[in-house]
């Protein structure tokens, strides 16, 4: 053979072993590259699967919490008290390999943030709405500082009235949020959720989260405080609600001697001695107070593992005395 002839020969097996190379680190990318987009896909699966149990957990939880509501309106309809089965804390239910955890509000032992938006009776006074001035005393109550309780009195009120009037010296409305970098307008109509306080001029992150436990957004305008379910350490509500007529240490006092199972009505709670020494009541504060309430707010988590998943329901229990569940959403915000 000659030399030549061995040359080439050896150049084609050396192109050839280079070819198989090649094919072989090809097949090598695409085989971890199969493999990555499989964990991925399996990883994606398992979530899948993960947030159905957590979803129809969560919703066995909404349904029982729906039960125990309805038996406790059948039991006692003429009032709702922290001694009923609805208000247990600390429940924890072994569901599969999980478990499903939850706690029920009341929304009507918080401040109702949409009353801002009702006007005056007699908009030729210069009196503001008994709402605006009992939202300013509530965050006083909290140690918010004068100048920005105020301003949040008017920039929320702005936000959740029907008009594009700017309410007094601190008002807000659209001219104010369209010049930002990402511009919006405001609502003009009731807040759906508390997080949307946070798009207010003048809410911080800091007042946000220190004012929320005392607050909850219902549709309409007005308040309607459960005497029966506000807790001591929301005693600053009742301070607000009467119009700072009566003190933080008697609105304590006032709940911590309250009979387990409530005031029998609104005229019993009326004729407390915190309150009998105030004096003449208008009606309109008078008003604010029951002794049962019709929305509730239930928080489930369904816990496997490290994982959770929560669901937020909300009931309202119509005139005819049907309880409904009328939103749900899904994720801990709180």
């Amino acid at each position: 053979m000659s030399i030549h002839s061995s040359s080439g020969l050896k150049q084609q097996r050396g192109v050839a072993l280079i070819t198989v190379l090649l094919v072989v680190a090809i097949i090598v990318v695409l085989a971890t590259n199969m493999t990555g987009r499989l964990q991925l896909l399996m990883g994606r699966s398992i979530n899948m699967q993960a947030n159905q149990q957590g979803l129809w957990s969560a919703m066995a939880g909404e349904q029982l919490v729906f039960n125990v509501l309805e038996q406790d309106h059948k039991d006692d309809p003429q009032k709702v008290h922290l001694a009923q089965l609805w208000a247990r804390e600390g429940m924890i239910f072994p569901l599969n390999d999980g478990a499903l955890s939850g706690e029920v509000r009341d929304l009507h032992s918080c401040f109702n943030i949409n009353a801002l938006g009702a006007k005056a009776e007699n908009e030729q006074t210069q009196k503001r709405p008994l709402p605006q001035r009992q939202f300013e005393i509530l965050l006083r109550q909290l140690e918010i500082e004068d100048y920005v309780a105020e301003v949040l009195s008017y920039t929320i009120a702005d936000w959740v009235d029907e008009d594009s009037r700017i309410n007094g010296n601190f008002g807000a409305e659209d001219e104010t949020y369209s010049s930002r970098t990402v511009p919006y307008i405001t609502a003009n109509g009731p807040i759906g959720d508390i997080s949307e306080l946070l798009a207010i001029e003048g809410m911080t992150p800091a007042i946000y989260r220190e004012i929320t436990p005392y607050l909850c957004a219902l549709p309409e305008l007005k308040n309607k405080l459960n005497i029966n379910t506000i807790k001591e350490e929301h005693a600053q509500l009742l301070v607000a609600l009467f119009d700072n007529k009566i003190s933080v240490e008697d609105a304590k006092s006032l709940i911590t001697s309250r009979d387990p199972e409530g005031f029998k009505s609104v005229d019993e709670f009326l004729s407390s001695p915190e309150i009998s020494s105030i004096g003449t009541l208008a009606d309109e504060i008078k008003e604010q107070f029951d002794v049962k309430s019709q929305d509730f707010m239930a928080k489930l988590t369904y816990t496997l593992d490290d994982q959770s998943f929560t669901l937020n329901s909300v009931y309202h229990r119509d005139d005819g005395g049907k309880l409904h569940v009328v939103s749900r959403q899904i994720g801990d915000d709180r």
